[in-house]
């Protein structure tokens, strides 16, 4: 009996480990976080300490946070292929994410799925929801106010003659370098897709100082490097809370932006939890905490903003029409070509 009742409990644990070996691969599934992205620094801090706790607490979802640039997402994203990508709801500005789009990388986000989406401004939304607009940052001319007596208002006024030498600008590889040209082509032409018009007017600035991103334009005016340039609105707030001598205009042509898009990656196994994501950012008390903390421009019409934030986020709400939104579609096509005739004429 004694052998029997051995031999019974052997073949038990064997049952046993057998069927949580099974379990195993269905628990490990059950577990695997939602894979998201951020840019480093300021963008990060915000995200892993305003942002992710919360939406982690109010769902129970755990995340996996990416940090990077476009650059980076793209040749990830390229090199693994529509079917298997490492993401599973990407953010990006919209002139990369368009081109990743055009790939079909993307699919449409349901309202159903992410009923915060109804409460978005119009230029928040893509066609056919294949993209959203979760926070904007509009830029304007900036300028050092205690070294110049001129106030930039328009784009125009960069070809004043007391910013000659003293103007700094994007390399054409920026977002804001490629909006631009963009926008000065279609101030002097009436197009933005006649850039011919836009680099004769832009040579007529040189000398000018180029700089790589937004945190190195910040530098150089708040070091009196430059006077006047492109610059958005939150980095201007957050250079003028902590004393810079630093202003910021609405340009009378218009604004341009830097859209943070969020796309639903098609070949993701997390749809589900990266539609709660996307609807959470677009929660109107979450967009409000954007606001406060990063001082952007909200993209939901049901996000208040503070009464002594309002002269640092002034396009909001309906001025959010003055915002000029570019087809990259059409504007990407002659990318490249742009590149290389910036890169031998202007540096």
């Amino acid at each position: 009996m004694t052998t029997i009742r051995r031999r019974t409990l052997l073949r038990g644990a064997a049952a046993a480990a057998a069927a949580a070996s099974l379990g195993r691969p269905h628990i490990a599934e059950a577990v695997e976080p939602l894979v998201i992205n951020s840019y480093g620094g300021a963008f990060e801090k915000f995200m892993r300490e305003e942002l992710i706790p919360v939406f982690e607490k109010d769902t129970g979802i755990k995340t996996k946070l990416d940090i990077g640039l476009a650059k980076d997402w793209l040749a990830t994203l390229r090199a693994a292929g529509v079917d298997n990508p490492p993401y599973d709801v990407l953010m990006m500005n919209g002139i990369f994410a368009a081109l990743l789009r055009t790939e079909g990388f993307f699919e449409p986000i349901p309202v159903s799925e992410v009923p915060n989406m109804k409460d978005l401004v119009p230029i928040a939304r893509q066609p056919n929801d294949n993209g959203v607009i979760a926070w904007m940052q509009p830029v304007g001319v900036a300028y050092r106010s205690d070294m110049t007596k001129a106030q930039p208002a328009a784009w125009k006024d960069l070809w004043n003659p007391e910013f000659k030498g003293h103007l700094g600008l994007y390399t054409i590889t920026n977002t804001a370098g490629m909006m631009f040209l963009l926008m000065i082509a279609k101030i002097f032409s009436g197009s933005e897709y006649k850039t011919n018009a836009a680099f004769d007017e832009i040579r007529k600035l040189k000398p000018f100082t180029q700089v790589d991103f937004g945190g190195t334009m910040e530098i150089m005016l708040t070091r009196g490097e430059v006077m006047v340039g492109p610059l958005d609105f939150p980095a201007v707030a957050r250079l003028k809370l902590k004393g810079a001598e630093i202003d910021i205009q609405t340009p009378a042509e218009g604004s341009f932006m830097f859209d943070q898009m969020f796309n639903m990656l098609k070949g993701s196994k997390k749809k589900a939890e990266g539609y709660k994501w996307i609807d959470f950012l677009l929660r109107p008390d979450i967009q409000q905490k954007c606001v406060k903390g990063f001082y952007v421009t909200p993209s939901s019409w049901a996000a208040a903003i503070p009464d002594e934030l309002k002269p640092l986020i002034p396009l909001y709400g309906d001025r959010t029409k003055e915002i000029l939104v570019f087809d990259w579609d059409t504007a990407n096509k002659n990318r490249d070509a742009i590149i290389d005739r910036w890169n031998k004429e202007m540096t």
